[in-house]
């Protein structure tokens, strides 16, 4: 196979554009030689990766793979050159992961830092996105992975996971200064931190809430679990929220989890890639979690396993 550079440039310019002659003048060429060029590269990898039915124009579901592609060959090819210059100089290729704020901050760092070698440190670059916007993003190639939660939609090929492990989300109260929580069960109807309409945390939590038989009512509403968690901490209401995200705060007693045994909702946190091969340093990530979870080791557990 024949590749011009050139050409995995024009692609990754007219996937970013969306729009032909835009593109042909982002690269400085006119128009058709732009569109001569694209057509080369279809022809080289034997696909058509340009969607161009569409208005604007889009990537096939082969394109949006091959973007991924495009960009790590393009990165390693300058990343090489530049080595001839400065052997000794750092490389400059993080592994970028999307991720959504509920799965951040602990969890993500801790995840990185289990598996980070001391003797060799890999450079990530963290996107803090909304699910819907993280799952775009690795279609587009516009990241490595995606660490989400189940995801129907990425399960399937071009797709590939790790179950890294499990979760739940708790009801959870502010504790009083007696550590009891400042709203029980026993109250009539208890104000309730919602979660909008149509986000991941919503749709997740109304196909087990009915069944739990909780009389809630709604005095305030956001799609961020940081924001629900900081105003329980206020003591404005109960709210559920990941119990990977509010660890510390059990474990303290400023939180009180309202009956766990019996009102929680569990989760799954997985690792999401594209079937096409990436850069070194995330293959090489890749494989440390693949052979740890393999091997039995459950990289993340519910607050309640490890309580227990």
């Amino acid at each position: 196979m024949n590749l011009d550079t050139r050409w995995l440039e024009d692609f990754l310019a007219l996937a970013e554009i969306r729009h032909f002659s835009k593109a042909a003048e982002a690269r400085h060429i006119t128009q058709p030689a732009f569109g001569r060029r694209i057509k080369a590269l279809e022809t080289a990898v034997g696909h058509t990766l340009v969607d161009r039915s569409t208005t604007p124009i889009g990537l096939t579901p082969t394109g949006r793979q091959f973007h991924s592609t495009a960009r790590n060959i393009l990165v390693q090819m300058h990343q090489g050159v530049e080595n001839l210059d400065q052997l000794n100089a750092p490389l400059l290729n993080p592994i970028i992961i999307s991720c959504p704020h509920s799965l951040a901050s602990p969890t993500l760092i801790n995840l990185i830092d289990s598996v980070t070698n001391n003797n060799q440190t890999l450079p990530f670059s963290i996107d803090i996105l909304r699910v819907e916007v993280g799952i775009e993003a690795l279609k587009e190639g516009n990241c490595d992975f995606l660490f989400c939660f189940e995801l129907m939609e990425l399960m399937q090929p071009p797709f590939t996971n790790i179950r890294l492990g499990d979760g739940q989300f708790l009801l959870v109260s502010a504790a009083d200064r007696d550590g009891q929580p400042l709203f029980n069960l026993n109250m009539p109807t208890l104000p309730y931190l919602r979660y909008t309409s149509g986000s991941n945390s919503a749709r997740l939590i109304e196909q087990y809430q009915p069944s739990l038989d909780v009389k809630l009512s709604g005095v305030f509403e956001s799609s961020m679990c940081q924001m629900h968690k900081e105003m329980v901490q206020r003591g404005k209401g109960v709210a559920w929220l990941p119990d990977n995200l509010i660890q510390e705060e059990l474990n303290s007693g400023q939180f009180i989890a309202l009956n766990p045994s019996r009102l929680h909702i569990p989760f799954q946190v997985r690792l999401y890639r594209n079937n096409g091969t990436l850069h070194p340093d995330a293959e090489k990530w890749w494989d440390h979690l693949d052979n740890a979870c393999q091997n039995g080791c459950q990289l993340i557990s519910p607050w309640q396993e490890k309580k227990g």
